[in-house]
């Protein structure tokens, strides 16, 4: 699922609208769905924090010669490079960069994911006090 559609379905299953009753019946469903859909995007962070990891490893051996001479026949490095100046290269390496993007992304991901469960789980308060104010409107000061 990208960032996009994401935003999308949070912005509609967070609008409670008029039927009070009908969104409040489904925030038990709506929380569950949004806890799924947690889990299976933190397995994919976790995935990619692996890929992430593995990439940087074998960047380090390639950028510091000391990864199997296969690499170099086939990407040739001829530059001498001091430990001091190691994460200069890995820092701006083009695969490095959009893993690195990647991972943001998918913390962004989470992070709206989580947000929107948090608002979806405090629904209620919103419903009682849309219910409340109707009440009030229509003269019922109890």
């Amino acid at each position: 699922m990208n960032l996009n559609d994401l935003k999308e379905m949070c912005n509609k299953d967070t609008t409670i609208g008029i039927d009070l009753d009908g969104y409040s019946i489904s925030i038990p469903e709506l929380a569950n769905k949004y806890h799924q859909i947690a889990f299976d995007e933190k397995k994919t962070l976790r995935f990619l924090e692996a890929q992430y990891n593995i990439i940087k490893r074998d960047k380090w051996l390639y950028y510091s010669g000391k990864a199997d001479n296969d690499v170099y026949e086939k990407d040739p490095f001829d530059l001498k490079i001091l430990k001091n100046d190691l994460d200069i290269f890995l820092s701006s390496d083009k695969m490095i960069i959009d893993i690195k993007e990647k991972l943001e992304e998918q913390k962004d991901k989470i992070k709206i994911i989580e947000d929107t469960a948090k608002v979806i789980q405090n629904a209620s308060f919103n419903i009682n006090n849309a219910i409340k104010w109707k009440k009030f409107l229509s003269g019922d000061l109890t």
